[in-house]
């Protein structure tokens, strides 16, 4: 496939789909979404798009992957993009019958090309380049810290989707991948959204770019833990959870100062040593926080990935072998999440935070706010803990927990992107509501001993260790000019 790089030909392809209204906006409100359909949704898409327009031939090619007669692409698409499409390689004719071999999937006002989905039927599918809107690609583009930045790497791009967001906010970007058919992909799309802040280099892991640092690199890489190389674009080639443990060990020689890399995997929990064991000793000269995902048994792992995308014209393992793949290697559980590692000098800390749910929003400033969080307690021993006035955040919602007509606890969630939750008691709940914002923690301690007759030494220690961690999950935020 040879993918075009004339810009003024490309241009004129994205202006014909602008006019077109091929966009999100557009898509969502058509055909309730802007992405191909997940199983059972293509039929309501095919009627949503049976009157024969412009728009709606480009959908049936570029997003739902159906033929469409030769003869009516010809008549409704322009001549000069027709032949665009053509001598690109976009579309392929046969037999009368013209297919898309790729899709096109808006993301927010950004259009992304990636192979076509009947691919993954053929000998190609082991190189299938995913499109922009698979759930971990836009769960990572959520995730991303968005603060101006220098330089950007987006380690293992795919389409460019990390490159091409990053470019808004770096004054450069470095966008690598193993594959060529990423790079060319990445390449394409950056031309068809008119940016040119983004440098592509085929090559595997941190080599194209030795010798360089980055303020941002994002990657989400081939993490899936698995006993094949079935899919480049999902299972990891080395042993277990190896390929997240050399990107993170080598990741602090290819960071700024105070440069973060963001990076989505899934690491073993093997038998006879905590994940976070395993997860620390691969960390070393960055702070590490941690969005942790519920972790999953061997059997549902394995009972998940094989119902992943797949192709019939390449042969994944069995869930028999990968089964026994995991017990070779005493695994317990796979843990999925997203790790920000912040390069920095000193003492390094390391914190956990669990995600009670999916990100569907921008998240970028609840995760700096998370490592805010854990800076400001990790400067602060009990003492100055105690001198500190904090007030709960604006953004807290409490419910109280109701059964057989008794309150049984109350409910608190945080409303920003990660909707961080936590159950507490009647007593806790009666403690928080000391901090309003204009009391020390020591005062508010001392009012709550007071109003519960306790003994205030023993409640003390207790407490300190519950305002900290109310401080980390961003319930408790300090009041700005206090320490």
């Amino acid at each position: 496939m040879k993918l075009s790089t004339d810009t003024e030909a490309i241009s004129e392809f994205r202006a014909f789909l602008d006019a077109a209204a091929y966009d999100a906006d557009t898509l969502h409100e058509r055909l309730g979404r802007a992405h191909p359909p997940a199983e059972g949704e293509s039929q309501q898409m095919f009627d949503d798009s049976r009157e024969i327009t412009t728009a709606n031939v480009l959908i049936r090619v570029f997003l739902l992957g159906a033929p469409v007669d030769e003869a009516t692409f010809d008549e409704f698409i322009p001549a000069e993009i027709r032949e665009f499409c053509d001598a690109a390689e976009l579309v392929e004719r046969h037999n009368g019958m013209l297919n898309g071999r790729i899709v096109i999937i808006p993301v927010d006002d950004l259009l992304f090309t990636s192979d076509a989905y009947r691919l993954l039927g053929t000998d190609r599918a082991s190189e299938f380049v995913l499109p922009a809107s698979t759930h971990a690609a836009n769960f990572l583009r959520f995730l991303t810290l968005r603060k101006p930045v220098r330089a950007s790497l987006d380690l293992g791009c795919g389409c460019g989707i990390h490159a091409l967001f990053a470019a808004r906010h770096s004054e450069s970007v470095v966008a690598t991948d193993i594959s060529p058919a990423a790079i060319a992909y990445t390449r394409f799309n950056a031309l068809l959204n008119d940016i040119h802040n983004v440098e592509c280099r085929q090559g595997d892991l941190y080599e194209p770019v030795q010798g360089q640092k980055f303020d941002l690199i994002v990657s989400n890489p081939p993490f899936v833990i698995s006993p094949s190389e079935s899919f480049d674009y999902r299972d990891n080639p080395m042993e277990l959870d190896s390929l997240s443990e050399v990107l993170i060990n080598e990741s602090p020689g290819m960071l700024n100062d105070g440069g973060h890399l963001q990076m989505l995997c899934e690491w073993a929990e093997i038998a006879g040593q905590s994940w976070q064991e395993r997860v620390g000793s691969w960390i070393r000269g960055c702070d590490a926080w941690i969005l942790h995902a519920a972790p999953l048994a061997p059997e549902t792992y394995v009972k998940q990935r094989i119902s992943d995308i797949s192709g019939d014209g390449v042969a994944a393992e069995s869930a028999e072998s990968w089964m026994e793949y995991f017990h070779k290697h005493k695994v317990r559980s796979v843990h999925p999440g997203m790790l920000t590692m912040r390069r920095r000098d000193g003492k390094n800390w390391m914190h956990v935070q669990n995600l009670p749910g999916d990100v569907t929003a921008p998240a970028g400033e609840a995760v700096a706010d998370g490592i805010e969080a854990v800076d400001f307690l990790e400067a602060c021993d009990d003492e100055s803990l105690l001198q500190a006035t904090l007030k709960l955040s604006d953004d807290m919602t409490a419910e109280q927990m109701q059964s057989d007509g008794k309150t049984t606890g109350i409910y608190l969630q945080l409303t920003n992107a990660l909707r961080t939750d936590a159950e507490i008691d009647g007593p806790v709940a009666a403690f928080l509501n000391f901090f309003g914002g204009t009391k020390s923690v020591h005062q508010c301690i001392d009012e709550f001993g007071a109003a519960t007759d306790a003994e205030i030494d023993k409640l003390r220690s207790d407490l300190l260790v519950i305002v900290r961690v109310f401080v980390s999950r961003g319930f408790l935020l300090p009041v700005v000019g206090e320490a």
